[in-house]
């Protein structure tokens, strides 16, 4: 096989091998979350680690079984297919996260995305904005706060994928704990560890 077949061959196999997986890995962590019996926070932390981790064993699995049987001398071409690897990586796990709204353990974990936006904003009387399916699921959540934290849920929808946008009453304060911020916030992280482990030596 050529030079540019590997490289093919191997783009090929992670676009695949990440559509073959994605459903399964989701089912898996739905059917998990039914068996936690833990505290609502307890529970949320482990069914989204759970997810995250399951993305790294397979970006890491892709690595291991392709790369490690690349040659030297194809070391350049490797090079330039870095970032559509790293792009397909990224985009799987932007795709697996943007799944949790649909999962059983969403609620908990908007629970846990409100409860640490508020320990940020560090305020008594919040707003709360949320995508227009979480209001009801919000309203809810709010009443286990302590009484004194006053939480208004806003009638503005949150262009977001999923989590909360909280703002002082003041509107001079705001913190953003969505979704998309998970995203970003493991970006980095992804990349470095990835370019790291692509790196052709």
């Amino acid at each position: 096989m050529n030079v540019e077949k590997k490289v093919e061959a191997l783009k090929s196999y992670v676009k695949n091998k990440a559509e073959e997986d994605a459903n399964s890995i989701l089912t898996d962590a739905q059917k998990k979350a039914d068996e936690i019996k833990k505290e609502y926070e307890t529970r949320a932390t482990e069914e989204y680690n759970q997810i995250i981790e399951s993305a790294k064993k397979q970006i890491k699995e892709i690595e291991r079984s392709e790369l490690s049987q690349a040659e030297s001398k194809v070391s350049r071409i490797l090079i330039e297919g870095q970032k559509d690897i790293m792009e397909d990586a990224m985009n799987l796990l932007k795709e697996k996260i943007f799944e949790l709204p649909r999962s059983l353990a969403y609620p908990d974990l908007l629970y846990k995305f409100l409860e640490d936006a508020i320990k940020v904003l560090d305020s008594k009387e919040i707003i709360v904005k949320v995508r227009k399916e979480d209001k009801a699921l919000v309203s809810k959540i709010i009443s286990k706060f302590p009484k004194d934290i006053n939480i208004t849920v806003s009638d503005e929808e949150a262009k977001i994928a999923g989590g909360v946008v909280i703002f002082s009453k003041d509107g001079k304060s705001i913190v953003e704990n969505s979704l998309e911020n998970k995203v970003e916030e493991l970006k980095e992280e992804y990349l470095s560890e990835l370019f790291a482990r692509l790196k052709v030596r």
